[in-house]
């Protein structure tokens, strides 16, 4: 297969988890998760019940945006594999690992809005985001392990992934809501900016 025919596969790929992303947001923010199947929801975006289940396990992962297929296991086996390096550089590494992985997610001001909205109709979803926040923050932890070779419950991994993990969610919520969070660099911009005080107000 050509190089042009495979990017014409991925285009459509693209397309086709937007178009459900979408329409699981919006379908779920108009009647909440049982008020509609899957069968509808395919429906409205033209593909069938099996292309759903190609791009998400459920209902749920549609609208929170989790797909099957995804690049952060090569992601994340690139991070473990570049160490040890030290600790006192982590915060700078796991800033590129999520860096990484912000580069293959397709998350607009707009999706953002549309997920908030499907989460004030359904607070399961909210649950189900947290619960799933918690569980990355624990892989993170262990990621940050491996790298560095530390033992399991070593408390240095796990304070260096919590700051972390604070900076971001500070920094991703100031991108969308100051600069539309449709520019990608803005988030490396804004999560430097807080690392670089981070080290000030600790050192």
């Amino acid at each position: 297969m050509n190089e042009s025919a495979v990017t014409l596969r991925d285009e459509r790929k693209a397309t086709t988890s937007r178009r459900l992303k979408e329409a699981a947001r919006t379908l779920t923010a108009e009647r909440g998760l049982s008020g509609f199947t899957i069968e509808e929801l395919c429906s409205e975006v033209g593909v069938s019940r099996r292309t759903f289940f190609n791009y998400f396990a459920s209902k749920e992962n549609a609208v929170i945006g989790i797909p099957i297929d995804s690049d952060r296991e090569a992601i994340e086996q690139a991070f473990v594999e570049a160490g040890p390096t030290g600790l006192d550089s982590i915060l700078d590494h796991l800033l590129e690992l999520q860096m990484a992985r912000w580069a293959t997610v397709d998350l607009t001001h707009d999706d953002v809005r549309d997920l908030f909205q499907a989460f004030e109709r359904e607070p399961k979803l909210l649950q189900i985001a947290l619960r799933l926040a918690n569980e990355g923050e624990r892989g993170d932890i262990a990621l940050v392990e491996r790298r560095e070779a530390l033992p399991d419950g070593d408390v240095r991994a796990a304070t260096a992934v919590q700051v972390f993990g604070a900076l971001l969610r500070a920094s991703v919520e100031e991108m969308f809501r100051a600069h539309g969070g449709d520019t990608p660099d803005d988030l490396r911009i804004l999560l430097r900016r807080r690392l670089e005080v981070a080290r000030q107000l600790l050192a």
